[in-house]
């Protein structure tokens, strides 16, 4: 690795008192150093070392591309006039011994920058790669997307209030609009270039780069002041990591592209293809890591289909894959139909549910949830219980926006119980008599019975809500048993009576 003219002087400073410098080029690569030696020819890009007092002529002949680092013991010594890159030490020590220093601090971002290679071609991840930097810049560092999502950090969690703006989803939208917002904190798309970013915004300076992939960028590699002072040598270093970043980038891309395309493909064949290999489905979903025994869950979105302020459905699924890690969302019948891995994903259902209400809310979307289940052979089941709870949900509660199949699994069981008889020919045949009592005598059996197994066979509790004498109660009770031929004791029957209310009221 080459250093810059400007992290020499920053090394050297760290080490020697510097009497004079001058520096044509910040930037100048330089390679390893040279002792000079009168009358020899300079190698471009190059450190030279000497302790000789050299002649005023030799100053003006000195390749702009080369640095000088005179030894000498005058700190009050000055550089004469000139187009030179020139460091003048005032140490009282050896040039050898600075020669050796250089050389040990060439060596010591070598090495780091060998790491990183390492890393890269091994396997790690992001988070290696930072953690690996971090004695290297003495300050925190993060990779975000463009919308603020923390993809890797090091030395961040140290900064509690700067890790909150990515904890805490209402705090990074407030920052990343306040960064987006003010002219200081902006960074051109297409440069190549650190930005250091004012401290007004989170109370430290950070110094951000952008990542590319396939020539756009998609990440920010920055560097938070926070243990240290930001350098002028810390924008070269931040370079050279952000190459290893979006190299591993690259990679960590291709293998969750290759990963999407098979998931993408497999569930559309679950969705699809009531015929599908189930057994081959499972094998496909273990080779990408989705395991047998992993927990997952099925989400329906439902766009606003009547030309509203919705999103479509492939930006609904852009969003999910973008924000949920292990999850995979396709177009299905027009829909956003979402798989999510909850094992994958360390997350609990309702975690999950949280997360997605306000994303469901503010976009003006229907949602179906189904039941979180293990295994691959319940996931098309899975999508059907979605589907379910949000055409059901939407017919029962058309004002709720989001829908559980638990909350609707009894009214489902019992339209589907009567869709070949209606509720009257599967219900309790006894209750219809009673039910024709109420017509022809005028009495109030069906309430009473209905307000009793309501109540779980309490009489006290059944007569208080019916506003009735405990003794009325009883005596209709009494003609209630007689006319179903039962003492109301079997609990099969008590349950068939309680089903068979629910389904005379889906013929109401």
């Amino acid at each position: 690795m080459q250093l810059t003219s400007i992290l020499l002087y920053q090394s050297l400073k760290e080490q020697f008192p510097i009497a004079d410098c001058r520096l044509l080029s910040k930037d100048q690569p330089l390679a390893r150093p040279y002792f000079y030696e009168k009358g020899q020819a300079l190698t471009g890009s190059h450190i030279y070392l000497t302790e000789a007092i050299l002649d005023l002529d030799l100053f003006s002949s000195l390749p702009q591309d080369v640095v000088l680092i005179i030894c000498q013991k005058n700190p009050a010594s000055v550089l004469p006039a000139g187009r030179f890159s020139c460091i003048l030490l005032s140490c009282d020590t050896s040039v050898i011994h600075v020669f050796n220093c250089i050389q040990s601090i060439f060596d010591y971002y070598e090495q780091w920058e060998q790491q990183l290679i390492h890393v890269c071609h091994t396997d790690g991840s992001l988070e290696d790669l930072l953690e690996l930097s971090l004695p290297v810049f003495k300050n925190p560092l993060w990779i975000s997307d463009t919308n603020f999502s923390l993809a890797a950090e090091a030395g961040l969690k140290e900064a509690a209030e700067e890790y909150e703006i990515f904890t805490k989803p209402e705090m990074r939208i407030d920052y990343m609009n306040a960064f987006h917002q003010d002219e200081a904190c902006r960074i051109p798309k297409d440069s190549r270039v650190p930005v250091l970013f004012p401290a007004y915004i989170t109370g430290h300076r950070s110094l951000n780069l952008n990542l590319f992939l396939d020539g756009r960028r998609e990440y920010y590699l920055s560097m938070l002041e926070w243990n240290s002072p930001v350098t002028e040598a810390d924008s070269y270093l931040l370079t050279v990591l952000a190459q290893h970043a979006e190299y591993l980038l690259h990679r960590i891309h291709s293998e969750s592209s290759s990963r999407s395309n098979t998931l993408q493909s497999t569930f559309q064949s679950i969705l699809s293809d009531r015929t599908a290999d189930y057994m081959g489905i499972s094998r496909i979903l273990a080779s990408v890591g989705w395991l047998p025994e992993h927990l997952y869950l099925c989400v329906l979105l439902q766009p606003n289909l009547s030309g509203g302020a919705s999103l479509g459905a492939k930006t609904i699924c852009n969003y999910m894959e973008t924000e949920f890690s292990s999850c995979c969302c396709l177009v299905f019948q027009e829909n956003a139909v979402a798989f999510f891995n909850l094992t994958l994903m360390n997350t609990e259902p309702e975690d999950l549910h949280s997360k997605l209400a306000y994303f469901i809310r503010d976009s003006f979307l229907k949602a179906g949830y189904s039941r979180s289940m293990k295994g691959h052979m319940n996931l098309r089941r899975q999508y059907l219980q979605a589907r379910t709870a949000l055409t059901l949900g939407c017919e029962i509660h058309p004002e709720l926006w989001i829908h559980h199949f638990s909350r609707i699994a009894l009214p489902y069981i019992l339209r589907q119980a009567s869709k070949v008889l209606p509720g009257p020919m599967l219900c309790h045949e006894k209750l219809l008599d009673l039910q024709e009592s109420d017509k022809v005598q005028n009495t109030e059996y069906m309430k009473t019975l209905k307000t009793y197994l309501d109540h779980n066979l309490n009489t006290v509790q059944s007569a208080k809500s019916l506003y009735i004498h405990r003794s009325t109660f009883l005596y209709r009770l009494e003609r209630i048993k007689a006319i179903l031929e039962t003492d109301l004791e079997d609990p099969d029957e008590l349950f068939y009576l309680n089903l068979s209310f629910r389904l005379l009221e889906l013929n109401r």
